[in-house]
């Protein structure tokens, strides 16, 4: 039995695999892609594609280019304890030892099992901020329906107390109006008699 038929990531078919290396395509990575499944042999590129999607867990600068078996190990095993458990899952080590051996399909494989991992990381990450808990959720509704329903029922009587507001002002102004006549026929009255007063002084 091959080790490639032994790994724990599934199989792809032909069209997942060009899937894959298309997705792959689209990361920006600091090496060249030439031989894919040499190229991710150290674990160096499967660190900077898990940081090009979720940048807040992955140090990069704890992957080095790595030719030795032992590097290429420590680099795997620090991934695996320090990113991908954070994202719920871990790589088994008959896959690490496949994809480090450079074994067909290897990387292909287990970089399946990353994407989909990333993207259900990705996806509740982003309902846990979107959809508050149901507990929650449900004590705010409560407090809503509260707040809401109380104020539905006196509604009629804010109308009416905001209207004898408005009349209650209404009258106000017109007695203030009503004064302020007065007082300019009153001062029409004094000007006119200070008029005649100079008049009969001679004074025009």
């Amino acid at each position: 039995m091959s080790i490639q038929k032994e790994m724990d990531a599934p199989p792809l078919t032909e069209q997942e695999l060009n899937e894959m290396y298309n997705w792959v395509d689209s990361i920006p990575l600091t090496r060249p892609k030439k031989h894919i499944g040499r190229d991710f042999a150290d674990g160096v590129l499967m660190a900077e594609v898990v940081n090009h999607y979720i940048p807040r867990i992955v140090d990069i600068h704890n992957y080095s280019l790595a030719h030795s078996l032992q590097q290429k190990q420590y680099n795997w095993s620090t991934l695996n304890s320090k990113v991908f458990k954070r994202m719920g899952f871990q790589i088994t080590q008959n896959d690490i030892d496949a994809v480090i051996q450079v074994i067909p399909e290897a990387i292909e494989r287990v970089l399946k099992v990353v994407q989909v991992k990333i993207q259900m990381f990705l996806d509740q990450k982003e309902n846990s901020i979107i959809e508050p808990p149901k507990a929650l959720a449900n004590n705010n509704n409560k407090k809503v329906n509260q707040s809401v329903k109380p104020s539905n029922i006196p509604q009629n009587n804010e109308k009416d107390l905001i209207i004898q507001d408005q009349k209650e002002t209404i009258e106000i102004l017109e007695l203030k109006i009503q004064k302020l006549e007065q007082l300019v026929k009153l001062k029409d009255s004094k000007i006119q008699t200070l008029m005649s007063k100079l008049q009969q002084a001679g004074i025009k």
